[in-house]
C-alpha cells in the first residue's frame, strides 16, 4: 500500500473512531432508565391519587354532616306540635297591639296596616306602601293572612 492508501485508511479510521466515541457519550436512554422514570411518574400518581381520595373524603363527609343536619331540622320541623301559622300574626284579623309586637312596627305602622285591609297575600303590605321590602323581610316569618 501506498502512502496515499494508508493516509486514506487512517483518515477513515479517525472518522469511524470518533464517531464510535461520540456515540458512547450521548448514549440512548437505557432500558434501566426508562423504567426508573415510569416508575417514578407512577410514584407521582399514585401519590397525587392518594391526597385526592383524602380531599374527597373530607368533602364528602362534610356533605354527610350537612344533610344530617337538614335532615334533623326536618324532623324537629315535622315533631312541632303546634301548627307554624298558630304563632303568626293574623294580618287580616290583629289587633294594634298584636301587631306592634313585630319587629320594626311602631303605633303608627299598626294602625296603617288596619287601615289597608283585607289583604290576600303577606307581601301586600309592601305592594300597598305600607312597608318597604327591608321592613317586610323582618316580618314575613312572623305573619299570615286567612
Amino acid at each position: 500500500m501506498n502512502v496515499q492508501g494508508k493516509q486514506r485508511v487512517l483518515a477513515i479510521s479517525t472518522v469511524v473512531g470518533l464517531a464510535l466515541l461520540a456515540a458512547c457519550n450521548n448514549p440512548p436512554p437505557s432500558d434501566q432508565h426508562l423504567q426508573e422514570q415510569a416508575a417514578q411518574a407512577t410514584e407521582n400518581a399514585k401519590q397525587a391519587s392518594k391526597e385526592a381520595l383524602a380531599q374527597a373524603r373530607v368533602a364528602a363527609a362534610n356533605a354527610e354532616q350537612t344533610v344530617n343536619d337538614v335532615a334533623a331540622g326536618v324532623k324537629q320541623g315535622l315533631d312541632t306540635k303546634t301548627p307554624a301559622d298558630s304563632a303568626r300574626v293574623d294580618l287580616n284579623g290583629a289587633s294594634e297591639a298584636d301587631l306592634t309586637s313585630l319587629p320594626g312596627i311602631s303605633v303608627v305602622k299598626a294602625r296603617q296596616i288596619i287601615q289597608h285591609r283585607p289583604y290576600k297575600s303577606t307581601h301586600d303590605l309592601v305592594n300597598a306602601g305600607v312597608l318597604s321590602e327591608h321592613q317586610f323581610d323582618e316580618i314575613a316569618p312572623k305573619v299570615t293572612v286567612h
